[in-house]
């Protein structure tokens, strides 16, 4: 008797959860294209900074986009591994359904891997992949069990801050103790401690610097990538994203199995849960992303401070997982707007074709606009990027059933599985 194994129908899908990784797809853009267009985008005060404005720009889509799409993406991965494995389960395959799996994961890992190479060195999918493969024990986990572990992750993050929090006040006590000695008795050392801890909490003036593109040439590009990629050097997952990240695979487990995204009235007071997990979520990154865009001149060293910007971004991407997963389910499942969730349905390509449209805008290689855009105006090719992916989402699944890189990768993952005894 011979099982027959295929890719999951479209009717089983949940429209929630696609329109979601829509939500996601679409706003992790804000983020992403700043890693293009700048040679340091992560500066509050280098580079795009024309005018007041771009500060105001920035404070905004950092207050409200980044990392948060990043966890809306992470918890979506946990609930689609926790579905792909149930449904492997139904069809009673056995110890199959794990070789499944196992090869689902492999082969995100290599796209992941292609697409740091020769598209983006800031590729997530093979740290998914090498997370997937650590989420596999917990899927046999209880609910209860499953909260004590994200309790205990959660406890290392803060264990984190702690220590990032205490070697600033290191450094800032190493600083008071040698400006309070007479200049003839600092030695050395203590002179470093000074010159350091000024620099740390000095004011920058704008840098307005016109930068030559880099990845002049595609081949030149693919040596700058080999450098700065990590794969090869056996880092095959991102350290610092590694407990957030399965902290938020799990949650997403969680809010699966509580029947949510089927259908969000199963928790009598969603709209106050979720509420209040959204503002909570915007007070503290107000007061996280103000801190980081208009005093980043001042380290933090108080500890319940530091406590505090530990998960901001994870706070707010759950208020707008849960958020955004009521108001489409009461609101909009049968309106237009749902043309996001055909951007859901081919998120790994449109993850992967939004790179390659910022590589061809921005690079050497192609049109070469690399730091000539103001904060405020890279929200005019944000726009513009939108459309062109709605658009394809919406032609391409008028005569295919998913993306071209799902259908790929769906055909690697069950190619030699389709007739077994």
């Amino acid at each position: 008797m011979s099982t027959s194994i295929k890719a999951t129908e479209s009717s089983e899908r949940i429209s929630s959860l696609d329109f979601l990784r829509g939500i996601a797809i679409l706003g992790i853009l804000f983020i992403n294209i700043e890693n293009f267009a700048y040679p340091d985008p992560w500066s509050p005060w280098k580079f795009g900074f024309e005018g007041t404005i771009d500060y105001s720009t920035r404070f905004w889509v950092y207050f409200l986009s980044q990392g948060k799409f990043y966890t809306m993406f992470a918890l979506l991965f946990g609930v689609g591994f926790y579905i792909f494995l149930e449904r492997l389960e139904k069809k009673q395959l056995g110890l199959k359904a794990m070789d499944i799996y196992a090869r689902r994961l492999l082969w995100l890992f290599i796209i992941g891997v292609i697409h740091s190479y020769f598209i983006w060195t800031g590729d997530v999918l093979y740290h998914y992949a090498i997370c997937g493969f650590l989420l596999f024990p917990f899927r046999s986990f209880k609910t209860k069990s499953l909260l004590f572990v994200i309790a205990f992750l959660s406890l290392l993050q803060l264990a984190k801050s702690y220590d990032q929090t205490m070697k600033r006040k290191g450094w800032q006590d190493n600083y008071t103790k040698a400006i309070n000695l007479p200049e003839d008795q600092r030695s050395n050392d203590d002179i470093k401690n000074i010159n350091f801890w000024k620099n740390q909490t000095k004011k920058k003036d704008p840098d307005t610097s016109k930068v030559e593109a880099n990845k002049s040439t595609y081949l030149i590009g693919l040596k700058e990538t080999y450098k700065n990629s990590s794969a090869h050097k056996g880092l095959v997952y991102y350290q610092g994203l590694l407990f957030p990240s399965l902290i938020a695979m799990i949650l997403g487990i969680i809010f699966y199995r509580s029947g949510i995204f089927q259908n969000y009235q199963v928790w009598k007071y969603y709209w106050l849960i979720s509420l209040v997990i959204l503002g909570v979520g915007l007070i503290i990154n107000y007061l996280r992303y103000y801190h980081w865009t208009y005093e980043y001149f001042e380290p933090v060293t108080n500890i319940w401070k530091g406590w505090l910007f530990t998960f901001p971004k994870e706070l707010l991407g759950v208020g707008f997982i849960l958020i955004f997963n009521g108001l489409f389910q009461k609101f909009l499942r049968s309106s237009k707007i749902t043309l996001i969730s055909k951007v859901g349905r081919t998120a790994l390509t449109n993850y992967i074709l939004q790179n390659t449209l910022l590589g061809l805008i921005f690079y050497g290689y192609g049109l070469s606009l690399f730091n000539q855009f103001s904060r405020f105006e890279l929200l005019g090719l944000v726009v513009i990027i939108w459309i062109i992916q709605l658009t394809l989402s919406w032609l391409w699944l008028r005569k295919f059933q998913q993306g071209p890189l799902e259908w790929l990768w769906r055909k690697l993952t069950y190619s030699s599985f389709k007739h077994m005894n």
